[in-house]
């Protein structure tokens, strides 16, 4: 794996986990393009990061959540 890549991996988890997300995975796929003449890698970086927004998703319930009757939420 290219350091240069791995770099610029991590100062793009940096930057979410300093805007309180927190990233549960990273992956990075290098390769050559097909299409490009030149010889320079190319990089793809997946980043998966969670964060939660608000008191049980900041509606307008309450805070008990009795009245919503989303079939979806866990109570």
């Amino acid at each position: 794996m290219r350091d240069d890549v791995l770099d610029e991996q991590r100062e793009l988890v940096a930057l979410l986990e300093e805007r309180d997300w927190d990233v549960t995975e990273a992956e990075v796929s290098v390769y050559e393009s097909p299409w490009e003449d030149d010889d320079a890698p190319e990089a793809t970086l997946t980043l998966t990061a969670r964060k939660p927004f608000g008191d049980h998703g900041g509606g307008d319930e309450g805070d008990d959540g009795e009245d919503d009757d989303n079939p979806f939420r866990v109570k």
